[in-house]
């Protein structure tokens, strides 16, 4: 999952960080203003054998943000979720699923999408995508 969420930042030229959600607030990259920021949370990964002991699938499952840098200076949660929110959940996120649909012989059992905001010292807006994904082998 690093490998299909970090080469999807990098064609889309995202701000990618991988680690620990505590290490994710010592993000240090210069402030990008109007572009997303794709943080992922360690991967648990899962394999499902046959049989013969060759692995057939395997069960990715974590959680990782996409997160908008924003003004802090917003007062209405309205106005966070049309300028923040809202362009992730039918932007950024379809472009993500789309792309590993395409890629990939894939099951989504869990896409779960949580909103946040004033995330991290960058007062990042956004959602929280909590997963599990199983891909053939």
């Amino acid at each position: 999952m690093y490998e299909i969420l970090k080469a999807i930042a990098t064609a889309e030229e995202w701000p990618f960080d991988y680690g620990r959600t505590d290490f994710h607030n010592l993000f240090e990259a210069a402030e990008q203003k109007n572009t997303s920021h794709l943080f992922l949370d360690p991967v648990k990964t899962r394999d499902i054998d046959n049989d013969n002991g060759v692995t057939e699938q395997k069960v990715h499952s974590g959680s990782f943000m996409i997160l908008y840098s924003s003004d802090i200076d917003v007062k209405s949660y309205d106005d966070r979720y049309q300028n923040y929110i809202k362009p992730i959940v039918q932007g950024d996120l379809e472009k993500i699923k789309e792309t590993i649909r395409c890629g990939y012989d894939v099951k989504f059992d869990l896409w779960e999408i949580t909103e946040v905001i004033n995330i991290f010292d960058y007062n990042f807006d956004g959602v929280i995508v909590t997963y599990q994904l199983t891909i053939d082998e």
